[in-house]
């Protein structure tokens, strides 16, 4: 770039914007009359805004000065072939203000030749690794069930779920070299098998026994920032820490950012902004008896270790309150009642352990992030190919998977060790940023031909496409919401059937009526009333006879009817009294994953909202895995573990596997589903407690009119037992980075 008559330096950088929705911005060019940024930046977008604004500004403290700015007719731009490179006149003020070189392509994603994308995500830092092996866990603690007979795994078996918990154990009691643990929480009182006979060591003593035998135990927790309120969020940071100083274990607390005096941007990240990962990484033998050597082993998914997430597919909420989940391990963070009374906070959630080279990604993940928070006192295991198989086991049976490891997070954060890798990464304001996370939920939705199941703790994006109605955030444009939609109203239009299931917990984490959580309520409605308007539209202009809600639907989870063990205290306040009563709780979802077409999972840390999805904010990881031998062919959905899996899930939740749920993308399914829960919303909010649920399923309590309109569920405007709005409130205090 030439900034021409302007005299002095600047601290320049460019930003990318299509009509509000910023899509690109490039690192900062200091003291420089001719910046250079050679940049390359590869975007997805869905919608083909009227404006490119691209504009050059001078970094300045205190403020950002427009240098220039250059604006082309986007519509125009596509029509004419999309693809365009030279040099461009900025102008401010209807004056000159230098010349800018760029090079803009415009690909078209065209639905009928989605089977060409493949299942690997491009662009991305690590790559798909073949021959891997992946459980999948649903909740802490899982066993068979009778409903689990008609379910049949890849390789022909009948489907037995097993407890994250128990492997997680199992694996860390068998190390023998290295344990390490990133979490946004670890309590160290915890206890991971809670059955008669088994080992009554807590997490903590366990580490510590392992360290004392010569593992190289270390752990990254989030530093929360509790200054002034310690434990404010409930992570145990500096009781974890505490509890390991003067022992062999490590412990790291790490701030999401790092600021300087002086330094706003950096203090609101140290203060706002977390790190969310949650993995598990150890060395373990090998499955092949002939080899002596080691190999590495990883969990990634929702679940920390920590207090509150240990519960089962049938979520008690009082009858295990003198036990499992009794005092240091009751949790409540919804309502406020005591632990001798309850009820408890049940807590839905979904992990993953995978075993092959994707481990090792997941051990560099570690790694890379070690490098920036330690000061080289404390060194990692070296981890060789004399004493590990670095090539991996590989598991090349029938039902052998491949896996892809993928991230959000910065250079701020971790230290991008692959050079050429990272080349491929973005650059903003001179850091490094990974969201292939993002990358992966979009590419697989577009890939997606029969239907979609999400479980996820939050639900908010694509505000660029919100419309007039509601209050806009401009920075949270992640895409998941209306590429969902798009799927949806391109099957319409062809005159197929696209389904979209989605299951959030009722309100999120907190109290209902609290600040927070109503203006995330309030980004949540506003994301669904777009979704459902633009599939109205597309009905009425196709003149169906079909609703909304038989493309798209969003569900909750609770559970009624729980026993009442002897010995339970009374309930003295109010909220206990009506809870003890009513015996009912929403079931709170934490999972943080994406099934697409029965043959493609998500499993992850990452939530559905920009936090997790910009790259920029929270700090997350996920896997995204596939059996090669089981894929869509378009015709019938595969029967391997992806499918088994969800199957098990809709066990949970639906009580039962109907012949309907066998085709999930078919309008008999979704209305069948949407049955159940219905029926399950009335048992639930009834006032005497006469007929048991069948599963946990209900309704996410909203109505859906024909033209798309969203509205609370009539004699619901308020979750049931608080006073808190379904719809949610925008606040005037809140910074929206902090909610969206």
């Amino acid at each position: 770039m030439d900034f021409g008559l302007f005299a002095g330096s600047t601290d320049a950088y460019v930003k990318v914007k299509l009509d509000e929705a910023k899509i690109a911005k490039t690192c900062i060019i200091s003291n420089s009359t001719s910046p250079k940024w050679n940049q390359k930046f590869v975007t997805f977008i869905n919608h083909i805004g009227d404006k490119l604004t691209i504009e050059v500004v001078d970094d300045d403290i205190g403020k950002n000065d427009c240098v220039g700015i250059y604006e082309m007719n986007f519509k125009e731009f596509v029509e004419g072939g999309g693809e365009f490179e030279g040099g461009v006149q900025l102008q401010l003020d209807g004056e000159d203000r230098g010349q800018l070189d760029i090079a803009i392509r415009f690909e078209q994603y065209v639905p009928e030749t989605c089977d060409t994308l493949t299942h690997k995500v491009p662009g991305c830092y690590f790559p798909m690794r073949e021959n891997c092996r992946v459980t999948l866990y649903q909740d802490a603690e899982h066993g068979p069930q009778p409903e689990h007979e008609v379910i049949t795994t890849a390789a022909g078996e009948t489907y037995v779920p097993t407890g994250a918990w128990k492997q997680v154990y199992k694996v860390l009691t068998e190390a023998t070299k290295f344990i390490y643990i990133t979490g946004w929480s670890v309590f160290t009182d915890i206890t991971l098998v809670r059955e008669e006979g088994a080992d009554t060591r807590t997490l903590g003593e366990i580490l510590i026994d392992k360290a004392n035998e010569g593992c190289t135990v270390c752990i990254m927790i989030w530093d929360e920032y509790d200054d002034l309120i310690p434990n404010l969020v409930g992570t145990h940071d500096s009781d974890t820490a505490d509890y390991f100083e003067d022992t062999a274990v490590t412990v790291k607390k790490c701030a999401r950012g790092q600021a300087a005096k002086g330094d706003d941007a950096g203090a609101f990240t140290r203060l706002v902004y977390t790190h969310h990962q949650k993995s598990i990484i150890c060395d373990a033998p090998s499955v092949n008896e002939d080899d002596e050597r080691l190999r590495v082993v990883a969990f990634v998914g929702g679940l920390d270790l920590t207090d509150g997430r240990y519960d089962t597919p049938h979520h008690p909420i009082f009858s295990t309150l003198l036990d499992k989940h009794a005092a240091p391990d009751f949790y409540q963070n919804c309502a406020t009642v005591r632990a001798e009374a309850g009820p408890r906070q049940p807590w839905h959630d979904i992990h993953s352990f995978v075993e092959g080279k994707v481990a090792q990604d997941v051990h560099r993940n570690f790694a890379e992030r070690w490098i920036v928070e330690d000061d080289g006192s404390h060194e990692l295991c070296y981890v060789g190919e004399e004493e590990f198989n670095l090539d991996g086991d590989v598991y090349e049976g029938e039902d052998s998977w491949n896996v892809q490891f993928l991230r959000s997070i910065t250079s701020q954060s971790c230290q991008f060790s692959y050079v050429e890798r990272a080349r491929k990464l973005k650059t903003e304001r001179g850091e490094k940023i990974e969201d292939t996370i993002h990358s992966s939920y979009v590419h697989h939705i577009r890939r997606s031909q029969n239907y979609i199941f999400i479980e996820n703790q939050y639900f908010l994006g694509s505000s660029h496409v919100w419309g007039e109605g509601d209050h806009i955030p401009k920075k949270a444009t992640n895409l998941i919401a209306i590429e969902l939609v798009r799927n949806i109203v391109e099957a319409i239009k062809s005159g197929n059937h696209h389904s979209v299931y989605c299951v959030i917990p009722m309100y999120p984490e907190g109290d209902p009526a609290s600040m927070p959580v109503q203006e995330i309520l309030y980004w949540q409605t506003a994301t669904i009333r777009m979704m459902y308007r633009y599939i109205a539209r597309a009905i009425e202009q196709e003149g169906l006879d079909t609703h909304p809600t038989d493309y798209l639907s969003f569900y909750c989870i609770a559970v009624r009817g729980d026993e009442i063990p002897e010995g339970l205290a009374e309930p003295e306040t109010d909220v206990e009294i009506n809870l003890r009563e009513k015996n009912r709780f929403p079931i709170y979802v934490h999972s943080k994953m994406l099934i697409a077409d029965d043959e493609y999972i998500i499993v992850g840390s990452a939530n559905i909202n920009q936090r997790s999805m910009s790259g920029r904010r929270d700090t997350e990881m996920a896997v995204g895995c596939y059996q090669p031998n089981f894929v869509y062919n378009g015709e019938d959905l595969p029967q391997g573990d992806v499918a088994a899996f969800r199957k098990s899930l809709w066990v949970a939740h639906l009580g039962e596997i109907m012949e309907e749920f066998e085709n999930p993308g078919s309008i008999e399914c979704m209305r069948k589903v949407n049955e159940i829960a219905r029926s399950n919303w009335d048992k639930y909010t009834a006032d005497e407690f006469d007929e048991p649920m069948q599963g946990h399923l209900l309704p996410y309590p909203i109505t859906i009119e024909q033209d798309g309109t969203v509205t609370s569920l009539e004699g619901f405007e308020n979750f049931p037992d608080t006073e808190a709005s379904v719809l949610g409130c925008k606040s005037s205090v809140l910074v929206e980075k902090l909610t969206t």
